[in-house]
């Protein structure tokens, strides 16, 4: 059973590792996931206009294409500040899902050095790809 890492305050931005009992997402009240690990996920709920699923497979060696990153990000900014409930996931819940929230935290206006120190913290183990951890260190205030 996949842990559930709360990273905003409000509790509507998290991260994980692969899901394997949807119970879990569905039960925290979270309706968009963003899946970042190589396969779709099994299990997906599908009750209709319930659960949005952004499948977008990345790799933890490089950062992945900006334009569709950005797009990404804005749809998931748009939904934490529209008061939905994100989780963004990968196959252990450290990186890949770690940056993709991070850079959803900075597009809401958080600072990357807070973004860090709050991943890190609220995610033991978060960002140790030091390529994600460094992009979002230097990124520029909003």
């Amino acid at each position: 059973m996949a842990e559930l890492f709360q990273v905003d305050d409000l509790g509507h931005l998290f991260i994980s590792p692969a899901i394997s009992d949807w119970s879990v997402v569905t039960g925290r009240g979270i309706d968009a996931v963003i899946d970042l690990d190589a396969g779709v996920d099994e299990g997906i709920p599908t009750t209709h206009n319930r659960q949005l699923y952004v499948y977008f497979p990345i790799y933890d060696d490089h950062l992945p294409d900006p334009v569709k990153l950005a797009s990404v990000i804005r749809l998931g900014s748009h939904l934490v500040a529209s008061g939905h409930r994100v989780l963004s996931h990968c196959g252990m819940g450290f990186n890949r899902s770690a940056l993709v929230a991070g850079l959803i935290l900075h597009d809401l206006g958080m600072p990357g050095p807070e973004i860090v120190s709050r991943l890190r913290e609220r995610r033991p183990g978060a960002l140790f790809n030091e390529r994600f951890a460094a992009h979002l260190l230097a990124l520029p205030p909003r």
